[in-house]
């Protein structure tokens, strides 16, 4: 087994067993990939959680399945809506369905599908030379707030259903 396979199974093992999990929920593949290494996963790490995202699970199965089970198990998820991108509003409308605190961000409000437009949004140009240390900054801020408040970043009629099912 080579070092990168080790690694990896080591860091799947520890996340595995973590509480404190943002799930991020994006397009993958070009800039996506860089946003989530470089900016999304040091921002959830300095506000305290462990990142995670569908393509860090190495196992076989279904992907839907990890996508429920991680859903269910974080903390907060972090939902970049960018491209208006079929698979990442599947999911976002999972972890609404289980009354999860959601943060938004998109590089446009054209991205985003007119029944969430009255939610928070945190908006960010690819094309600003600081672009990651703002953005970087500005997740962090939301997932500190986010843990301080939960409920308040959750839908109230998911809060409503999620509780009369109790």
């Amino acid at each position: 087994m080579d070092k990168s396979t080790k690694k990896a199974k080591t860091t799947e093992k520890r996340n595995e067993q973590a509480d404190d999990i943002c799930f991020t929920i994006m397009p993958f593949g070009g800039y996506f990939d860089d946003y989530y290494q470089k900016i999304y996963s040091p921002a959830i790490e300095a506000a305290g959680l462990t990142p995670r995202r569908a393509d860090d699970i190495f196992r076989t199965g279904t992907i839907i399945n990890d996508i429920w089970e991680y859903t269910k198990k974080a903390k907060i998820i972090l939902a970049d809506l960018t491209d208006r991108n079929a698979n990442v509003l599947y999911e976002l409308g999972l972890a609404h369905a289980l009354a999860k605190p959601v943060i938004l961000l998109a590089e446009t409000m054209e991205d985003i599908p007119f029944d969430l437009r009255s939610l928070r949004i945190i908006e960010y140009n690819k094309n600003l030379p600081n672009r990651g240390d703002l953005l970087r900054e500005k997740i962090k801020t939301y997932i500190r707030e986010t843990l301080k408040s939960p409920l308040k970043a959750v839908l109230p009629t998911f809060i409503e259903h999620r509780f009369s099912q109790s």
